[in-house]
Order: C-alpha cells, then structure tokens, then sequence
C-alpha cells in the first residue's frame, strides 16, 4: 500500500469536518489515524504532510449562524477556532489546517468550475431533486431508509427544484471503475472497495449538482451570480488548495499542468482517512473531479482508508441517550492519574479496540479496563520491573542497537495500526513471561551472573525498541519510557 514513490513526502488526509457541531470520538479517532501515520513517516520515512480542517459553507451552517445571531463568518470562525483548540490540545500535530472560507481557496474553488465548465464536463440544468440539510447531500429515492427518511440522519430531506449547474459524472465512471479494480485506486478495507464498485453500477449515481441556486451562504460561481458552488466540491479540493495556501504558491495565470508541478513533493494523496458515511463523495466524485480537471492517473489519490463508526455499549452514539464519549473528558480524566499521558491513553484503547474499517464498541469501562491490563500491568509494569532490576543488579547500560522487527514497519505501510499495537503487545507480554519463567531472582542468589546479565540486555534492547516503535502511537509515553530507559525514576500509568 505505501507509495513508489521513494523520495516524495507522505501526503496523508483526514477529513475537513463539517461545522455542524463540535469534534467527537469519531472526528478524533479518524484524525488520530492520520495523526499516527504522519508521525511514522515523519520518523521512519522519507518525511510526511498531515492536512485536516473544517468544511465551513452550506445551508445548514448559515441557519445555525442565524439562530446564534452571528454572520455565518462569525459563526465559522468560532466554531473552526475550537476545532484548531481541541485538536492541538489533543496532540494532533497537522502540518495544515484548511478552512474552506480562505480566500485563496475560494479562489482555486473558482479556478476550478471555470475549468470544468470550458471542458463541458458541467452544464446546466433545471431540475427536482431530494436534498438532506443535515448531511448537505443530495439523496436518491433507492437510498432512503423505512419511512423515507436520509440514510445518515432521522429526518426527511427535502425537495428541492432549481436551476443548477451539473457534472458529467457518467463520463468518469467506467474510468474509475477500471482504476478501482486495477488498484491505481486502492480503497480499504475490501467491504468498502465492493460497496464502492457496486455503487458505480448503479443508475442512480449519475450526474449531479456541483451547484446551489438558492443557498447564499457558498463560494460564488464565477459566470454565474445566481449560483453558489455545492459544498462537496469546494470541500475536496481544500485537500489540493491547502498545499497552494501552506506554500504560498499563487496560482495566477498558471495551468493544471503547472499547478501540479509546482505542488509536486507532496501531492498526490498516500492516504485519505474518510468515515464511511463520506464513502461515495471521497472513492467516486473525487477521482471524476480530479480526471476532469486534468489531473493525470498517476496523480490521483492512492490509498483511501474508510473508518467505521463507534457504538457505546451496542448503541450509536446519541446525546438523547447519553452514551456520547467526549474527548477531551476521557483526556482530562487520564491526565490526572498519569504524568499527562490522558491523550495516549485515549489513543492506544481506540487504535487497538478494531481494526480500521470495521464498527468498534467503546465504553468508559472499556477504556478503564483496556488501561488496568494492558497499559498498568503489562508496559508500566514490565518498564518498571526491567529496569529496577538492571539498577538493583547494577547491570544497567543502554542499548547500543535498536533493531524494531519487520512485522511492525509491515503492519504499519498497511496502514494496520490495529496490527503494529498487537506487535508491541505480544513482545511486552513475551518479556513478562520470560521474567516469570527465568526468575532473575534467583539466578541471582544462585550466582549465575553470566546468564542474568545476558537476560537484562536483552530485556533492555526489546525495551529500547518498543520505546521507538510506540512513538507514533503514543508520543507522549514514549518519552518517558525513554527516560526511564536512562536511568531516571518514575512511574508511567500508575494504578487507578
């Protein structure tokens, strides 16, 4: 899955979320994906680029800026002001953060539909349609759930009747199809490929509006005053206009052809981390906006990582039932027992409670419990043991080397985070057993000297490599599983 290409800085995404509220567990976990990955690649690799952001047009925001008594610009920038707040107290480290209400990107947004619309790959048409505010989506009569109410949200979408502009979107799907199957695209896990070519046969997904008539609150439509760009296209492309923004490039006069040469050391995307409910806009129109601008083949996005959704004890998420799991609470909570290790906590228990892709269950006692077994008893316990014997023992030295084994750099350009943790898990677990079943203690009062020195080195070094392999992971707890691997006294996940 990693790309070919040796020298080039890992481009990875997580979404630009939607300003309907403020982030949650599922913001943070997609987010902490990419997080995890960047960070890899930043220590192991060739270097990385990390852009997230908000998505910040679009009719619901405006009647929310309405009920709140603010200009939707306000309302934005209060709103994207907390996203930033949140995600850098939660040790996110992106590299940029997008705003769809930067001028620069309105700009690039317009550069682009005068682009489509000179390659007839958008023309207008008159048109009545089912749209859902909640999700700023266009619905198809076949995706509605019983009662005719919007696959994602508990509620009827509307009918809209307006003039707009369209895209040809059954111009690229064949094209996509092929660079699907093919694995010019790759969509993880398999489930979401299939869901993905299946929705590419169905009628239904056809041309559609990149265009609002009636929603003021939107990027202008450059040759059309009456028109505002449709918030899915002007959200995707952030994932381009971002690198445009971060690197002051000035896209004047420029062609695509250029623009790309200019953006290349990091564009194309490696891996876009997307939930699944944003399967179709990221997997399908994406890559037919990309083809339609011009972009090459090789130029397209390579890895597109779908994530599940997490339930709290079987149920979704809803703050009607109160099972919703904030962040920040759970971080706040862990900050207090650990030395401010509550943002790895949170980490480590989502990244190695399911695989990406699949639905995981999260509690609050499921989070105690994972932090008990596997974080107190297994590495605070084991760390603590390893090196109190190599001072008691007055065997002590640093690992010269630091071999960290295959199976973790495997499991993570597979981007398995869920896979590289069980690594690190079953070494830790292995150390504990090796203790018990050597008993250094009474290699010791026997004299064996010899062998429990070699047992301590070793121990050291498998201790030196998980140190440097739960870095991405964990950042925090590495460095101090790093100081305590030089010799300072402290204590890393202290008993509840």
């Amino acid at each position: 899955m990693a790309s070919d290409q040796k020298n080039k800085t890992f481009f990875v995404t997580a979404p630009l979320y939607y300003l309907n509220g403020e982030p949650h567990l599922g913001h943070y976990y997609a987010t902490t994906i990419a997080d995890v990955m960047a960070r890899y690649h930043k220590q192991f690799e060739s270097g990385a680029f990390f852009l997230t952001g908000t998505d910040e047009h679009g009719q619901k925001v405006a009647e929310a800026a309405q009920k709140n008594n603010l200009s939707p610009q306000e309302h934005t920038d209060k709103l994207s002001s907390i996203w930033q707040d949140t995600w850098k107290s939660s040790g996110l480290s992106y590299d940029y953060f997008a705003r769809t209400t930067n001028p620069i990107h309105k700009s690039f947004c317009q550069f682009v539909i005068t682009k489509l619309l000179a390659s007839d790959d958008v023309y207008l048409h008159q048109y009545e349609a089912l749209y859902c505010v909640g999700a700023e989506a266009f619905v198809t009569q076949s995706e509605l759930r019983e009662g005719g109410l919007c696959p994602d949200h508990d509620e009827k979408p509307q009918i809209v009747l307006e003039n707009n502009y369209f895209f040809r979107l059954t111009k690229y799907k064949d094209k996509i199809r092929q660079l699907i199957e093919n694995g010019t695209i790759e969509i993880v896990p398999e489930s979401r490929k299939n869901e993905t070519l299946e929705l590419l046969k169905n009628p239904d997904v056809g041309d559609f509006s990149v265009t609002r008539e009636k929603v003021s609150w939107g990027i202008p439509v450059p040759f059309d005053p009456n028109q505002t760009l449709y918030v899915w296209i002007d959200a995707l492309f952030s994932y381009m206009s971002g690198i445009l923004v971060s690197q002051n490039i000035d896209i004047t006069d420029l062609s695509v052809e250029e623009i790309l040469d200019r953006i290349q050391d990091i564009w194309a995307p490696n891996l876009q981390i997307l939930g699944k409910d944003i399967m179709k806009f990221h997997t399908i129109f994406w890559p037919a906006f990309l083809l339609a601008l011009g972009v090459p083949e090789d130029k397209l996005p390579k890895t597109m990582l779908v994530t599940g959704f997490f339930l709290s004890g079987g149920r979704k998420m809803s703050k009607s039932i109160g099972n919703v799991i904030v962040p920040q609470d759970i971080i706040e909570e862990f900050n207090q027992i650990t030395n401010n290790l509550g943002n790895d906590v949170l980490r480590y228990v989502i990244l190695r409670e399911m695989r990406i892709g699949n639905d995981g269950d999260i509690t609050t006692e499921k989070i105690m419990g994972v932090y008990e077994s596997e974080l107190v008893n297994k590495f605070g316990n084991t760390f603590s043991r390893v090196v109190g014997m190599a001072k008691k023992y007055d065997m002590f030295a640093k690992s010269e080397t630091i071999n960290i084994p295959e199976e973790y750099h495997q499991a993570m350009k597979n981007y398995d985070i869920y896979e590289a943790i069980h690594t690190l898990l079953e070494k830790i677990s292995l150390i504990g057993q090796e203790i018990e079943t050597t008993k250094p203690w009474e290699l010791y009062k026997t004299g064996q000297i010899e062998v429990l020195g070699q047992n301590i080195s070793k121990w050291l070094q498998d201790l030196a490599w998980i140190t440097e392999a739960i870095k991405p992971i964990m950042p925090k707890t590495s460095e101090q599983m790093q100081k305590l691997l030089n010799g300072e006294s402290l204590h890393i996940f202290p008993r509840l």
